[in-house]
């Protein structure tokens, strides 16, 4: 299904389920089918999941405007309310967790908790701060951007469960780094620690000891910042946990939800 934004751009999305909803939110150059085992697995639990591709990536419609974190949480936004939706979880992963963290400071309403996975809440290194993304800086991120990381996003591979649809729509609808630079510089600017720590909803965020990304202690700041974050630390994935150890990430989003009682019936 498509949905077309106030600016005219058309998002793929899809609904699987019923129930009360999850929105799953991928992250720069993400595709909704990396979420394939959540989908399943929440579905069978009750839930109603959403998933979409954000402008210019995936299924979505290519376009050279609205290449920001602060239009792609407005996508999100007019998309929540096109399906009457006034109060969600969010699992969300990489970029799509900074979108989390903008929504968190100009829509906190909507949200009734959020899942964090393997995204710093700020990614650039400076000397107090060393949580950031590989080796940006706030003197070399603008170089850096241009430069594809020569890294494994994964220890093992993604799942065989996510494998196929994944690879699939890779092929069939292919991500052009180059033509989403603009949003990468947007996006590794933004701070967004002074939301962390004022925070007042539940917060779980997953980080993975052997990210390619980020130091994994990021995930202990948060928690340290505010007693509403709890973090998990996995071994033996990468970036990409969700899609990597599925059955270990629906287990902790499964205890998340039912101990923060969000469940699948109101």
């Amino acid at each position: 299904m498509f949905f077309k934004t106030d600016d005219g751009v058309k998002l793929n999305y899809h609904i699987y389920g019923s129930g009360r909803p999850i929105i799953l939110i991928a992250g720069f150059g993400g595709y909704q089918e990396i979420w394939t085992a959540q989908v399943d697995y929440l579905t069978h639990m009750g839930y109603q999941v959403i998933t979409y591709d954000h402008r210019n990536m995936g299924r979505s419609e290519r376009t050279s405007k609205g290449h920001t974190l602060k239009r792609l949480t407005e996508d999100i936004l007019e998309l929540s309310a096109a399906l009457d939706i006034s109060s969600v979880a969010l699992i969300t992963h990489s970029m799509g967790s900074s979108i989390l963290y903008n929504l968190l400071a100009v829509k906190p309403e909507l949200i009734k908790l959020g899942i964090i996975i393997d995204q710093s809440p700020y990614m650039l290194n400076t000397a107090d701060w060393p949580y950031g993304f590989m080796n940006y800086t706030p003197d070399n991120f603008v170089s850096e951007i241009k430069k594809t990381p020569q890294v494994h996003e994964t220890i093992n591979g993604i799942s065989s469960q996510v494998a196929g649809k994944l690879s699939f729509v890779k092929v069939k609808y292919p991500f052009s780094r180059k033509s989403n630079l603009d949003l990468l510089r947007d996006h590794v600017q933004l701070d967004w620690r002074e939301v962390i720590k004022r925070e007042k909803r539940p917060l779980m965020v997953i980080a993975a000891k052997s990210s390619p990304y980020y130091d994994w202690h990021f995930g202990q700041w948060m928690k340290a910042q505010n007693d509403k974050i709890e973090t998990v630390v996995l071994e033996n994935t990468g970036h990409d946990i969700m899609a990597e150890v599925p059955q270990r990430t629906n287990q902790l989003i499964r205890h998340f939800l039912l101990k923060n009682r969000y469940l699948a019936r109101e």
